[in-house]
């Protein structure tokens, strides 16, 4: 019983980034109507800067958090306006999901060039790095990842209900078309979702080994807990990877990866054939 407790709390542990990359993904979707898979890769991207910080300057723990969010909005503000913007200028929005593929692939090969083909870790951001509560062991880094999904959450929450900028958002998440009409900046809504998926990054590393080819599966994870949260809806995303990330780990305990793989994937066509507006989404009118 106590294993299976701690495989559920390591499931907690990945599900929780798959929410954070998630968030930020149906944080976008919801005012532009675009799919960015992009955010998986600056989750990997942030982790790898994360170890350089580290070992360049000596930052350690969760000292790397606040620096490296920085780091990756400024870095991302200009990615966007240099690569996406100029792109949702000249495309549709089905082919700025090809500009966000290409982006996410681009970051992986940038990867491999600086960082090399080697897992990185590093160490936890508390100690002792586990401790025991009831018989079952806990690494200490789980509260900060979940504290970090957590303080991701309330922010949103408090911008999207308690600014005027959040209501705008509010307001034309209905008619992404009326965005630019009632002021809404959905360059900086990007930003601040790529600042989002760099904190994942980060407080993940001490739980797990990334390197460069890691950047597909966690874009598509987030991707799907995305969808199984209903596209668009903050508190789906966040639930959809809490969903996906036990399932997998259960999966993955009693299975294997691969096996845990295709039957997450079977298990979203499933939810989709059976209730396309899944968790707290809405079916859409399709004009044809």
């Amino acid at each position: 019983m106590n294993a299976f407790v701690e495989v559920l709390l390591s499931g907690l542990v990945v599900g929780s980034v798959y929410a954070l990359i998630a968030l930020g993904m149906s944080l976008i979707y919801s005012l532009s109507r675009v799919i960015n898979l992009a955010q998986g890769a600056v989750v990997v991207l942030a982790a790898l800067t994360g170890v350089s910080l580290q070992n360049t300057f000596g930052i350690s723990g969760a000292s790397l958090l606040l620096p490296t969010a920085v780091i990756f909005a400024i870095g991302m503000a200009a990615l966007e306006r240099l690569v996406v913007r100029p792109g949702a200028r000249r495309v549709t929005r089905n082919r700025m999901l090809l500009i966000s593929v290409g982006v996410l692939q681009a970051v992986g090969g940038l990867l491999l060039i600086v960082w090399g083909n080697l897992p990185y870790s590093m160490a936890g951001f508390s100690t002792p790095t586990v401790i025991t509560i009831a018989d079952v062991r806990v690494t200490t880094q789980t509260f900060w990842v979940v504290g970090v999904l957590v303080l991701c959450v309330v922010g949103l929450w408090m911008l999207l209900e308690h600014t005027d900028f959040g209501l705008r958002m509010r307001a034309t998440a209905q008619d992404p078309d009326a965005v630019s009409l009632m002021g809404v900046n959905v360059d900086m809504v990007r930003t601040v979702a790529f600042a989002i998926a760099a904190l994942a990054g980060v407080a993940l590393l001490p739980v797990t080994f990334l390197q460069y080819c890691t950047v597909v599966p966690y874009a598509v994870s987030g991707f799907i807990a995305a969808v199984l949260g209903g596209l668009g809806s903050s508190l789906g995303a966040v639930l959809g990877g809490l969903v996906l990330g036990v399932v997998q780990g259960v999966l993955e305990r009693y299975t294997n990866s691969s096996v845990a793989e295709m039957l997450t994937m079977g298990r979203l066509v499933l939810v989709l054939l059976i209730r396309p507006a899944v968790l707290l989404g809405r079916t859409a009118e399709v004009r044809r």
